[in-house]
């Protein structure tokens, strides 16, 4: 039951992630995001990818933050980035069982480092590897309705960085 209740989060995380790059407005981002993240970390935790859930539940936590602070136009410290990198390490030190759980620990990172953007062009280099690092977690601990969400991420980074970042940049050569 878990098995098949973990794959139904995994499409709701899906349909938020598609949903959320539709969006032009950061409220509705946001509140898609909070759903990614909360519903994809009951998707993980109900496979035993504690991993998994523990880097969604940080990722949630440093989305608010960081949404917090560039809604008041203000730059956040860089003592907020380092202390959310050593979020992610812990979370994944405190929860490490195998050489799989290392995977969701690189994934966590560039989470981390998008998170910390400024230029979206660096936003969306971050985005790629974080969906292409989710999937391969996704297909080790079996959690195949979440590669939907991580490939739309990837799939619409990679589309953003042709379209906006390389496109523009051969346009204006």
């Amino acid at each position: 039951m878990e098995f098949w209740f973990s794959q139904i989060c995994g499409l709701i995380v899906s349909v938020a992630a598609i949903v959320s790059m539709q969006l032009k407005g950061i409220r509705g981002v946001l509140v898609c995001q909070l759903i990614c993240n909360g519903v994809g970390a009951v998707s993980y935790i109900l496979l035993g990818g504690f991993s998994g859930c523990g880097i969604y539940l940080v990722a949630l936590g440093q989305a608010i933050v960081y949404f917090c602070f560039r809604v008041k136009d203000k730059k956040a410290p860089v003592a907020m980035a380092i202390l959310f990198i050593l979020l992610y390490l812990l979370c994944a030190a405190s929860t490490y069982h195998s050489p799989i759980d290392l995977i969701a620990a690189a994934a966590a990172l560039t989470c981390a480092f998008s998170l910390i953007q400024e230029k979206p062009s660096l936003y969306r280099i971050f985005m790629l590897a974080n969906g292409v690092i989710w999937m391969v977690y996704d297909v080790n601990v079996g959690a195949y309705a979440m590669i939907l969400s991580h490939l739309a991420t990837a799939l619409s980074a990679g589309v953003g960085i042709v379209r906006l970042d390389l496109k523009s940049k051969f346009l204006h050569e």
